[in-house]
């Protein structure tokens, strides 16, 4: 019996300094962390920060703003990447892929009406771009808005009849002038 008592202090002895020693490591891992930064930013938070300051170094690039916008999107923040979007658009206005983020973003937060009104600046702009006059058609029609996605179908094909588009354009406006229903395909 007395043996075993030996035994069972020695033992908890023994695990009372593996203990002590695991608890050091923890503490010094943790005080490393805080001290040293610990793991650094995430990839978003990266990029946002990257993106800020190269919009505070280029104020008037669209590239940077655009860069702010879609850093802005990954983080889901998109009050702040329609406003990035908009500032991009607004210093290349005749650039349609510009046009095309804000439209994406607009959609994203579900507002069809943002993103038809964003294209139907740029097509009072723009009024020779066939491509914004297509989507803004494709985009009226999805929200319900038939006379615009017409009227937007029709300055399509006037300014590019003999598009690859322009034969299934011609078939959907002539759904829509007999009374609209659901595109069939």
């Amino acid at each position: 019996m007395l043996l075993d008592q030996k035994r069972t202090r020695r033992t908890v002895q023994v695990v009372a300094i593996l203990t002590s020693i695991a608890f050091a490591g923890v503490i010094f891992v943790v005080l490393g962390l805080v001290l040293f930064g610990g793991g650094g930013q995430s990839p978003e938070d990266q990029l946002l920060s990257d993106a800020r300051a190269r919009v505070e170094a280029e104020p008037n690039n669209a590239d940077a703003w655009e860069q702010l916008a879609s850093a802005y999107r990954a983080k889901e923040q998109f009050p702040e990447a329609i406003d990035a979007a908009e500032k991009s658009l607004e210093l290349e206005p005749n650039d349609f892929s510009r046009v095309q983020v804000l439209i994406q973003l607009q959609l994203d937060t579900g507002n069809a009406a943002g993103a038809i009104a964003a294209l139907q600046r740029y097509t009072a702009a723009n009024p020779q771009d066939a491509d914004a006059f297509l989507q803004l058609g494709q985009q009226a029609e999805a929200a319900g808005r038939e006379p615009l996605a017409r009227l937007a179908y029709q300055a399509f094909l006037r300014l590019a009849p003999d598009d690859p588009n322009a034969a299934a354009v011609r078939e959907r406006l002539q759904q829509l002038q007999n009374g609209g229903g659901t595109p069939s395909g």
